[in-house]
């Protein structure tokens, strides 16, 4: 009989809470490489991951836990050769991750030193995975090929972190001599961004001035550096004044309202509708007019009118080979169609498109030096490419170009009409504030060769950081494939993080960079980016990817879901249990909770399809990734099952009731013992009532048939609330049932 695993037991869900906050996307960090929305934390996965492949009497291992969580020296490699040691053989097991994201469950695996497959439908996510996990290994500790390397870059990924900084360079350096004529100085200083406004014509037929759709004229609120510009109307033609000073309140937009596109004229006093700005929009005439020019002073920015040079830099061609790719018709998450702003193009100014362009030739370009310079240090000439398993020049040549593409995938976020300027800090903010791509008024364009929030030099700079920090060991593989369908390696622990119905159109999103990604990797990755667009058959209920029904949305999720089980079921380990993190949220518990409910929940759905999938559920634990608080809209829980017993029996409701109301009491006692917060006790609560529920076959209502883990859900709730008014009486049953 296969012995329970420590995660089964119990494992310190206050550290592990407190590492997932913790890890953050900061400079060195893997997920720093290139933004990915709802990344898994590695500390506390790590840790995680080791919890389930020991006993659950293991004294020495549960001591490793914690320090795992808290990323203590030598920690993980302890805890590798501890497993490997007393745990593992050879290839005997194989972490799942059909959804991998931008691979932070998969460097877990690398970590403990268990083989990993990993997969994700969606080729950004592919890509990443690969970039932090699988083509690390395959140069570990090779010395850079540039010429007057040296051979203190060999150890780990420093090699490979050391070619990609100087091919980097040198793009820089060229595309900065190729695109000077676009970023001229102003007034003897370099230019460090332009801030431009939207504008349409005036609705009302007297005026028909260009009016500015100005979100907001104020350029600097910075105390004894305030700057604003002030819209004029001059021979039938819209410019700007730039003003040093406080702006007045009735000057400092002439939008009208926080929410939606309404204006107001600032030359006649006539209001626009949102509706006749779309209008406008649609017909192409709304357009971008350069408002000020920025430039670094001794204390802070200093604001100028665009002079005619400046305008004339800003006034060039778009490229001919631009990528393609249409914007989703999805307003929740892409404002930008209504107004026109029909193709990822159109979120380019010209001289964007031509710089953006131009890094993509380079990279291309410089791909083919590595090559040569690879063969020239004496690496092996195999002319095998990345994406067939390659691992002498060509392949190189090729992987150093997957990274000099994902800092051009970072520049974009902050190379775009999406990206607004922050006036109180003198700065840029990225497209993606929030997982969405909004329409902007009043937007900022950064000049990439300053030092603005973007430029080149430091996207470079995090991308190298980030490899020199990658792990090169274990043994892992990365392929596109749909997770609900494909094949897994026998032996294999499901190791996972489940997309949460519509919370992010991972698909949708990952278009703004794939375009971009795809012109430069093409060549190299010809079958990963053989679609024009991302696939959009993930695993969501994204209600505009069916017709914009919202029930056949989720229906389709909920059916993957359990066809997904039920196709890992045949290739799960017989001895290690699985794991797949979910979002559990309010209306979550609000339906268990409901006893008049007859729909199910997505979480009840999930759980039942581990358990018809021929599981058992051991173990639910909160381990978040945010703060507790009192808005709680939802919270990243921990699902652990194992293979249900062949020898399984059958019960009743009546015996499986008073099983529970047996064994919950004492379940309780033990958990509770070790100082659970208040907001994770219900939690652990349903983790414990659902091992008693699910170590049977299945359970029998009165009527014959088979007692769904809705019922069995409210049934432990029932009985914790029992719990607590026993052991807290002075609570009211409302505050019983609410905590």
């Amino acid at each position: 009989m296969p012995k329970k695993k420590l995660i089964e037991n119990w494992i310190p869900l206050k550290e592990l809470s407190a590492s997932a906050i913790r890890d953050k996307a900061r400079k060195g960090h893997p997920g720093n490489l290139h933004l990915w929305w709802n990344r898994s934390p590695i500390d506390s996965s790590t840790a995680v991951l080791f919890s389930a492949l020991v006993d659950e009497d293991d004294a020495e291992a549960s001591e490793l836990i914690t320090e795992i969580a808290n990323n203590h020296s030598g920690a993980v490699r302890s805890a590798r050769e501890y497993v490997k040691s007393k745990y593992l053989d050879e290839g005997s097991l194989v972490t799942a991750d059909p959804f991998s994201g931008f691979g932070g469950l998969v460097i877990a695996g690398k970590n403990i030193g268990v083989p990993v497959d990993a997969s994700d439908l969606n080729s950004l996510a592919t890509l990443l995975t690969k970039a932090v996990a699988e083509i690390p290994i395959r140069f570990a500790n090779i010395s850079a090929v540039h010429p007057g390397s040296q051979k203190e870059f060999s150890s780990g990924s420093r090699g490979l972190a050391g070619d990609v900084s100087h091919y980097g360079k040198k793009i820089g350096e060229e595309a900065r001599e190729i695109l000077k004529f676009l970023y001229p100085e102003e007034n003897g200083k370099e230019v460090f961004s332009w801030i431009w406004v939207r504008t349409t014509e005036c609705a009302n037929p007297a005026c028909k001035a260009r009016m500015p759709l100005g979100s907001g004229f104020v350029l600097s609120q910075k105390k004894g550096k305030e700057y604003w510009a002030e819209p004029i109307l001059a021979e039938g033609k819209t410019t700007f004044r730039i003003h040093r000073g406080i702006c007045p309140k009735e000057k400092m937009t002439n939008k009208i309202g926080v929410i939606g596109a309404k204006f107001v004229c600032p030359f006649c006093g006539e209001k626009v509708t949102e509706a006749y700005v779309k209008e406008q929009g649609v017909k192409g005439n709304v357009r971008n007019l350069l408002m000020a020019v920025a430039v670094s002073g001794e204390d802070g920015r200093d604001f100028y009118a665009p002079s005619d040079r400046q305008i004339r830099a800003a006034d060039v061609d778009a490229p001919d080979e631009l990528p393609v790719g249409k914007l989703p018709d999805n307003t929740r998450w892409f404002s930008t169609p209504a107004f026109g702003m029909l193709e990822y193009k159109d979120l380019y100014t010209s001289r964007q498109l031509k710089m953006l362009c131009e890094l993509s030739n380079l990279i291309q370009k410089y791909r083919d030096v590595v090559v040569s310079d690879a063969r020239k240090a004496g690496m092996d000439d195999d002319q095998i490419g990345l994406e067939d398993g390659g691992k002498g020049a060509l392949a190189y040549g090729q992987a150093v170009s997957v990274y000099l593409a994902l800092v051009l995938g970072r520049m974009t976020n902050y190379h775009s009409t999406i990206c607004t300027w922050d006036n109180r800090k003198g700065n840029i903010r990225a497209s993606f504030t929030r997982q969405a791509i909004p329409m902007t008024w009043t937007f900022a364009e950064g000049n990439p060769f300053s030092d603005a929030t973007g430029n080149y030099e430091s996207c470079l700079k995090n991308v190298v950081e980030s490899i020199r920090n990658l792990s090169c060991g274990g043994n892992v593989l990365v392929t596109q494939a749909d997770g609900i369908r494909r094949d897994y390696s026998p032996n294999s622990i499901l190791f996972t993080e489940l997309p949460y119905l519509d919370n992010v159109g991972y698909a949708d999103l990952s278009d703004y960079f794939y375009i971009w990604l795809r012109k430069c990797l093409l060549d190299v990755y010809p079958k990963l980016f053989e679609k024009i667009v991302t696939s959009k058959e993930e695993l969501s209920s994204i209600p505009e990817h069916y017709g914009g029904d919202a029930r056949r949305g989720r229906t389709a999720y909920f059916d993957g879901v359990r066809k997904f089980f039920l196709n890992f079921a045949a290739y799960a380990s017989d001895d290690y249990p699985s794991m797949a993190f979910y979002e559990y949220s309010k209306s979550d518990e609000a339906m268990i909770k409901n006893n008049g409910n007859t729909e199910k929940s997505a979480w009840e759905i999930l759980l039942q399809s581990i358990i018809d999938a021929g599981f058992q559920i051991t173990r639910v634990w909160p381990i978040r990734t945010e703060k507790a608080n009192d808005r709680f809209e939802s919270v990243r829980v921990l699902v652990v099952f194992r293979k249900r017993k062949a020898e399984a029996q059958k019960t009743t409701r009546r015996m499986w009731t008073n099983n529970l109301r047996r064994e919950l009491p004492e379940l309780l006692d033990r958990d509770y013992a070790h100082g659970v917060a208040d907001e994770d006790k219900w939690i652990l609560a349903m983790g414990l009532g659902l091992s008693v529920f699910t170590r049977y076959e299945y359970v029998l209502n009165a009527d014959g048939g088979k007692m769904h883990v809705h019922d069995a859900l409210q049934l432990i709730e029932q009985e914790t609330a029992d719990y607590k008014r026993a052991h807290l009486p002075e609570l009211t049953n409302e505050e019983i049932r609410e905590g």
